[in-house]
């Protein structure tokens, strides 16, 4: 499915992903626990949900735990156990001390690592619904180790840029393995060692096991059957019971969501889900769509649920860039370069290079005249084609475009209530985009009631 030639990682970065340590958390995170710990009633149990929305801190956390008390990790369910036992001046001290990736962020390594963390909440809140069901593990313990699954991935995105390219292999319609063994190699054991250095919970570390995975024959026969409604599979029902069986199934079919809620894959394992829970998937399926809800509104982003693609009137998927390796390039040094260079000191440039004042770089457009002709054939002969008023948004924005060729544009628009004007449909942004969450209050005096008034602006 890949078009572009991916190197595997280098063997000797496992080691070096297994050594990392303060992980950076969201800013909202940080912000969240903060507003958590000024409250007078404060207590682990009142902390412990803002901790347990970002991954991140959940790792940072059972590091320290791992490092003070390693003979109490199996002790550990959920970030309130992981506070009694190294106290709440542990997380003052952390929160104090740890990188922040922002919320408007424009590094792509950076907006990979908050993708990550955000699809990590949404499978570890799937883990808990499904725990309540299961009955083996705890729902606390079911979220915990759900979201700790996601640690070798934050470490390798902090080790190797390239380890983004996993991301780009998903949205071509990979699977999760598949895409592994793009990126990281045929040698599935080091993520076991991985997981392990990281000191993650039992049933997180079991799920990196190839060997504890159904086989294929049953991952088949789970695809088409309940395996409660057939005879003789003890041996299915059995793996099915296995702990690491929970984040397993939470971690493909959260990435699958994110990546495309419609696509071929998701469904696959929507069956899979509904067959080893012993659900329909008229049942699970409403469940699944309420956790996503529930999810993008914890996030404050639809980003890590995929929910934002389920509005589009055609079947879409999230796309992510291919990243190209670092080249190597061999600088010619002038002799008057050797000299090292020092604060304050000026570096001239050639005057034929420059840009000359009041001049911007040109930006190049690619307009679809073909696209064009089609739109506004359309409008004019079939206005009720474009159906429904969020159709006719869309197909406006996909107009500026990809026909007139703006690298992206947006709607703005009232509320119900008139009292705020808020961007409701984008085209071309990323979900860090600025203008994605642009919103103007109306109740205040500002030039926007003043143009409101006029009978030409309304």
């Amino acid at each position: 499915m890949t078009q572009f030639p991916i190197t595997p990682a280098p063997a000797r970065l496992w080691s070096e992903a297994g050594k990392q340590r303060d992980f950076p958390i969201l800013e909202e995170t940080r912000d969240l626990v903060r507003h958590a710990l000024k409250s007078k009633k404060v207590s682990f149990d009142h902390v412990a949900p803002a901790i347990e929305r970002d991954a991140a801190l959940c790792l940072n956390l059972l590091q320290v735990a791992a490092d003070q008390n390693p003979e109490c990790l199996p002790q550990i369910s959920g970030a309130a156990s992981c506070l009694s036992l190294l106290g709440m001046q542990e997380l003052v001290r952390l929160m104090k001390h740890l990188p922040v990736v922002e919320r408007g962020t424009t590094d792509t390594s950076e907006q990979l690592y908050r993708a990550v963390i955000h699809t990590a909440g949404f499978a570890g809140n799937l883990a808990a619904s499904w725990a309540q069901v299961r009955g083996n593990p705890s729902s606390s313990y079911a979220r915990w180790a759900t979201m700790l699954s996601s640690a070798p991935l934050l470490a390798w995105l902090r080790v190797w840029p390239q380890s983004g390219n996993w991301f780009y292999c998903l949205s071509e319609g990979d699977e999760l393995v598949s895409a592994i063994r793009s990126v990281f190699g045929d040698d599935l054991k080091q993520w076991s060692l991985l997981a392990r250095q990281l000191r993650l919970p039992q049933a997180a570390e079991d799920m990196f096991v190839r060997s504890n995975w159904p086989e294929q024959q049953q991952w088949r026969r789970l695809r088409r059957h309940d395996p409660r409604d057939l005879d003789n599979q003890r041996d299915l029902l059995h793996q099915c019971l296995q702990p690491m069986m929970i984040p397993l199934m939470a971690h493909h079919l959260a990435w699958h969501l994110h990546m495309s809620p419609e696509d071929i894959h998701t469904r696959r394992w929507t069956a899979l889900v509904s067959h080893w829970l012993g659900k329909p998937q008229y049942v699970l399926q409403p469940q699944i769509r309420e956790l996503q809800l529930l999810s993008s509104l914890q996030q404050h982003s639809s980003a890590g649920t995929g929910l934002h693609l389920l509005l589009s009137p055609h079947a879409c998927r999230q796309q992510y860039p291919w990243i190209a390796p670092a080249e190597k390039k061999t600088v010619e040094q002038r002799p008057q370069d050797s000299t090292p260079k020092t604060a304050g000191s000026v570096e001239f440039v050639p005057a034929d290079t420059r840009p000359k004042p009041g001049t911007d770089v040109a930006r190049e457009r690619h307009q679809d005249d073909d696209y064009m002709k089609k739109l506004l054939k359309q409008i004019q002969q079939e206005p009720d084609s474009f159906g429904d008023w969020h159709y006719l948004m869309r197909g406006m924005l996909r107009g500026v475009t990809e026909g007139i060729g703006l690298p992206s544009a947006c709607i703005a628009l009232l509320n119900k209530e008139k009292t705020a004007l808020k961007v409701f449909y984008a085209e071309g942004m990323s979900e860090q985009a600025a203008m994605k969450r642009f919103i103007v209050d109306l109740r205040k005096p500002s030039i926007f009631n003043k143009l409101l008034e006029k009978p030409a602006c309304c």
